[in-house]
């Protein structure tokens, strides 16, 4: 399976996760509490968020991108709402259908005209507002920092290890010359918006966005491939759009990342707005060496420190570019450039 699919079955499973404790929850509140009730909750709500997982990930995704959030929050709910309120009119009915005996269509009907079916959609409803407004934060400050927040974890500094990926557009100021400023915004947030699958598929953390330009980090682990693998995707991404953004911009997206990884120290700052926040000089390394790109003539950079924890695959080369002297460092650094070898028919990365 691609890592695109694998992305969206683990979306799925979330949802199915988070629908089947709404469905445990909501039994617990209003029906007996008897294991064949709670049996009967989880496999209805297995079943509706399977439904809403896949509209989610394959459908609505598409819709509603770019959409004001407050509408489409609640157009959403709606319809979630309604089409778990007519699943359950379908199911509870069979139990009034054979214990009164009435035609099964008597049932149905009479579940939607009672007070059932106007309970059982408010809960949802609000259940399912509560949600979309609380994935909205994770979106905002990220799924990670979300709960780091929640539990405190860096509310002291802290001294961990991680790698870290600094990608820059090319020709930025060019594009910007040649855009219009509304034009240029839209330009970014798709480009920001295409690589992100990359680093979700990857493991990667967004830490932060500055400019055109985008921090991402990840724990330090031996033989791990991922941000490597990462940058390679988001070209690949890039290459396989580069049709609509042409059509649209005029326009195709290129960058180049530097890494460098090593000891930082992490901690939340802020008093009105909480973040959580890296200090190092891993930070300032891995941004320098990114500036180097363009005058290496490489897209990919990464320091000889980092390229010792990392494994190439056999689709991989490693080219050495010598020991640097990086702008504000005392000391050369050595650095290499990474290729593909091996690329697909349809992508030669370029």
């Amino acid at each position: 399976m691609s890592p695109e699919g694998k992305l969206k079955i683990q979306n799925i499973l979330i949802i199915i996760g988070i629908g089947t404790i709404f469905g445990l929850l909501y039994n617990y509140l209003f029906y007996p509490h008897s294991i064949t009730e709670f049996l009967e909750a989880a496999s209805i709500s297995i079943v509706l968020s399977l439904l809403v997982g896949i509209l989610e990930q394959f459908i609505l995704i598409k819709v509603f991108r770019n959409k004001p959030f407050l509408p489409i929050t609640i157009i959403r709910a709606f319809v979630y709402s309604l089409l778990a309120s007519l699943i359950l009119s379908l199911v509870l009915s069979i139990e009034t259908y054979i214990v009164q005996q009435i035609p099964y269509t008597r049932a149905v009907l009479q579940y939607l005209k009672g007070p059932l079916f106007k309970r059982d959609f408010l809960f949802t409803f609000t259940f399912i507002v509560l949600i979309l407004f609380s994935l909205q934060i994770i979106l905002l400050v990220g799924r990670a920092n979300f709960f780091r927040l929640i539990f405190g974890l860096y509310h002291r500094p802290r001294e961990i290890s991680r790698i870290f990926m600094f990608v820059d557009l090319k020709g930025s100021t060019t594009m910007a010359e040649k855009l219009s400023n509304e034009a240029y915004s839209e330009f970014i947030k798709d480009y920001f918006h295409d690589i992100s699958d990359a680093i979700m598929m990857f493991g990667g953390e967004i830490y932060q966005y500055v400019g055109d330009e985008v921090v991402v980090i990840w724990p330090i682990k031996r033989k791990s491939m991922n941000c490597i693998n990462c940058f390679f995707k988001m070209e690949e991404i890039i290459h396989k759009k580069r049709s609509i953004y042409q059509s649209k911009y005029g326009l195709i997206p290129h960058f180049k990342a530097g890494m460098h990884g090593g000891k930082v120290i992490v901690t939340s700052v802020g008093k009105q707005k909480k973040e959580i926040v890296y200090h190092g000089d891993v930070l300032n390394t891995a941004s320098r060496i990114e500036g180097k790109c363009n005058e290496l003539k490489e897209k990919l950079l990464l320091s000889q420190e980092l390229l010792k924890y990392i494994k190439l695959d056999n689709g991989f080369r490693a080219c050495e570019k010598g020991e640097i002297e990086l702008k504000g460092k005392s000391d050369k650094l050595s650095l290499y450039g990474v290729e593909k070898t091996v690329v697909n028919r349809s992508y030669s990365g370029q």
